[in-house]
């Protein structure tokens, strides 16, 4: 799994997703319900790396951070403070089998937990932002630059294979 710069194309399309995001938000639409529905806004492309009745895991395809994992509710909040509790211990049940991945195929140091949800529709999702082995700690690997997952199909398929089951285990 590599991160490169994203090139002019990559730009753009990262662009248009923004503007869609944006412009299902100005009409009231959820861009997550939409794309659990349309499937069109983050196509799966191999990066959906479990899911179930209750959750979605993928990579990020435009990630700040190697490995850029988002956790999404099926069910739609507007924030975590809607949230049902016991869906909230199911994802940090997820969150903590998804660090210990992180830690074990991508010699993560660190995995940095965040939930952003703002904008006038919003779809609750927590972000996983893992710090490699030599890169420098903080705040800044919220705000780097985006670039481009490539590479990442066989460990994807790892992922996949070591988070099957987990509903049952939950």
């Amino acid at each position: 799994m590599y991160l490169r710069k994203l090139t002019d194309k990559d730009k753009l399309d990262l662009k248009a997703r923004t503007e869609k995001i944006i412009e299902l938000q100005d009409k009231g639409i959820c861009f997550g319900c939409y794309n659990f529905e349309k499937g069109n806004i983050f196509p799966d492309e191999g990066l959906i790396i479990y899911e179930d009745d209750l959750i979605r895991c993928q990579f990020e395809k435009y990630p700040r951070a190697t490995g850029q994992t988002i956790i999404v509710s099926k069910e739609h909040y507007e924030d975590i403070s809607e949230m049902p509790l016991e869906l909230g211990t199911y994802i940090l049940k997820m969150t903590n089998r998804l660090i210990a991945l992180h830690k074990e195929l991508l010699g993560a140091e660190k995995v940095y937990l965040c939930t952003i949800c703002d904008g006038k529709r919003n779809h609750l999702h927590f972000q996983l932002l893992p710090r490699l082995i030599g890169e420098v700690g903080g705040y800044g690997h919220f705000v780097k630059e985006e670039g481009i997952l490539t590479d990442y199909h066989e460990l994807a398929d790892v992922f996949r294979t070591r988070l099957e089951g987990f509903a049952e285990e939950a």
